[in-house]
């Protein structure tokens, strides 16, 4: 746009003046010059061609063009100060355009539900329960297919550490796994029903790995709840402990 209003001042300039008064006209030099009726103009994306008394003239091999016709087009402004000798074009004030960005903002509410019996927190594997003296960690919950019959088993695989107690053991024959509202006992398909790992009582500074093992699992599940019990011993005789897992898949 500012290349346009450059080349187009000077002869917005002789045309204009020349018009003024015939005291300003003889003081200019009369030259000879071509109407050109048919030339055209793009400007931005439109295609236009000048009013017939604004016309394009053609004088010495250069092209000189109708300063109104082209700054109107341009949205510009323009007026002519007889007494200066100028031309004046006022470009347009740029618009400006107001973007509203709508974003969604999650607030999050905290809720003391520790009273509700029936609030569980679920957590992602692996999952650590701490006890007096011991620690045990739920690994994972896996899927195999231990007798090559289609049959579906899941392995809980477990971790336990003895940090400071006498002895501790993993009693894994009443372990319950439920997978969303589906409740699963110990394995009843013969050997192998859990780690031999867990017929060994755990000493302290001793940790141990091995796995429950479940039959007729589903594993398109989204929460579940893993329950057995440990026999802990402090030197003092053996307690039971009831040990229960609640996880997300």
């Amino acid at each position: 746009m500012k290349a346009w209003k450059a080349s187009i001042i000077g002869f917005t300039v002789g045309v204009l003046a020349m018009g003024t008064t015939p005291v300003l006209a003889n003081a200019y030099k009369k030259v000879e010059a071509y109407l050109m009726h048919d030339a055209m103009f793009q400007i931005d994306d439109k295609v236009v061609t000048s009013p017939s008394d604004q016309p394009v003239l053609n004088y010495n091999g250069y092209i000189y063009v109708p300063t109104r016709f082209v700054a109107e087009n341009l949205g510009c402004e323009i007026g002519f100060d007889a007494v200066t000798r100028r031309v004046n074009i006022i470009s347009p004030e740029p618009e400006v355009v107001e973007k509203v960005v709508e974003k969604e903002v999650e607030k999050i509410v905290y809720v003391d539900k520790t009273d509700d019996p029936n609030y569980v927190v679920y957590d992602k594997l692996p999952v650590t329960i701490y006890k007096d003296g011991y620690e045990i960690t739920l690994k994972s919950i896996m899927m195999d297919d231990e007798d090559g019959a289609g049959v579906k088993r899941t392995r809980a695989y477990l971790k336990v550490e003895n940090t400071d107690i006498d002895r501790v053991s993993v009693m894994p024959l009443e372990a319950k796994l439920t997978l969303d509202d589906t409740t699963y006992d110990v394995s009843v398909s013969g050997g192998g029903r859990w780690s031999d790992e867990w017929s060994n009582k755990i000493n302290e500074d001793e940790e141990k790995e091995g796995y429950i093992l479940f039959d007729g699992i589903d594993h398109d599940y989204s929460t579940g709840t893993l329950e057995f019990q440990m026999r802990v011993n402090d030197g003092s005789g053996d307690t039971i402990e009831d040990i229960k897992f609640d996880f997300k898949k």
